[in-house]
């Protein structure tokens, strides 16, 4: 009988770190998760998501997760809206926002604070299921 495992490929920087204000988008670099065989993303059939807050806000906040989808890297439809984790005060750590699945072939991510500024890099991690 085989088994079935958890895998996990290379972590990926979706969104380079930036300092975000309240309420707006980050500005930081966006970098495309693609899983096609052999792309960032190689074949992963979910990708566990983080955020790192490298300066951390003075009053509790939020951060959102937005991803906009792409069938072939060249026209991304309109970002919509995805998953959210709390941000607690004044504490700098990484935070776990959630899992993407059924995202299309290829797709951007941003992160958007909300209630108060802080500074993070958005982390995308590819999983999938694999027999050894």
């Amino acid at each position: 009988m085989a088994r079935v495992y958890e895998r996990f490929g290379t972590r990926i920087t979706a969104q380079a770190s930036a300092a975000i204000t309240a309420d707006t988008f980050s500005g930081g670099a966006e970098t495309q998760v693609d899983k096609a065989s052999g792309e960032n993303g190689d074949g992963a059939q979910w990708f566990d998501v983080y955020v790192d807050v490298t300066a951390a806000p003075a009053t509790a906040a939020s951060c959102e997760l937005w991803i906009a989808g792409s069938s072939n890297a060249t026209d991304e439809a309109v970002y919509e809206y995805a998953l959210t984790v709390a941000i607690p005060v004044t504490v700098t750590d990484q935070y776990r926002v959630g899992t993407l699945h059924t995202t299309p072939q290829e797709f951007k991510a941003k992160i958007k604070a909300i209630g108060y500024g802080f500074t993070a890099t958005l982390y995308i991690t590819p999983a999938y299921y694999a027999d050894a």
